[in-house]
């Protein structure tokens, strides 16, 4: 059985003799990341003088590069597809980042497209928020967010404050929805990327 490197080392090849996006079974990322923080753990309790400690200290580096190197791979594929207006299918993980891309796409060609014909370019819309408070109707593996951050696992009826673009993600893929008019501070500072089973 074919381990997570040995895995991550088969998407990397593929990301980069293909210029297709490569398919990822769903758990993927998050079995990498669990895979990293492993390593990092096991190396911080040897002693770092050890052969072992060495040998560790190389492969948690050698699967950081491959880390980097298959996301900004996939990235910039889902970016040139966004140029397009090409379809692709990203992982769970990636969704947000291929809305994101494809909504700047967009405006970017409008901006050619008005300056071109001697219209004023218009202003980027500002979003107002930076999080929401969710309540989630679906039951949701955990997903990386915009900050970078790990988010959920979250089952139907938690409640949790992600980050807007996530949320804007969710809530549009009817997995959530928003609780609005909230200001319990204690309660949004609380419920920032964990699961909570209910309002107070």
């Amino acid at each position: 059985m074919a381990t997570i490197y040995d895995e991550t080392i088969e998407a990397w090849r593929r990301e980069f003799h293909s210029p297709e996006l490569q398919e990822l079974r769903p758990e993927f990322f998050r079995d990498l990341a669990a895979y990293v923080r492993r390593l990092k753990e096991t190396q911080r309790n040897l002693d770092q003088r050890s052969l072992k400690a060495v040998l560790l200290d190389e492969e948690t580096k050698r699967i950081e590069r491959l880390v980097v190197e298959l996301i900004d791979r996939r990235l910039s594929k889902i970016w040139r597809t966004s140029q397009t207006n090409a379809h692709v299918t990203a992982h769970t993980s990636e969704k947000w980042a291929q809305e994101e891309l494809s909504s700047l796409a967009r405006h970017y060609r409008k901006f050619k497209e008005d300056t071109v014909q001697g219209i004023e370019p218009s202003n980027f819309p500002e979003k107002k928020k930076d999080k929401l408070l969710l309540r989630f109707v679906k039951d949701m593996p955990s997903i990386i967010g915009v900050d970078l951050k790990t988010h959920g696992p979250f089952l139907k009826e938690d409640i949790a404050v992600l980050p807007y673009e996530n949320a804007e993600s969710l809530i549009r893929q009817g997995t959530a929805v928003e609780i609005r008019g909230f200001v319990n501070s204690s309660l949004v500072e609380l419920a920032s990327g964990h699961r909570l089973r209910g309002l107070p």
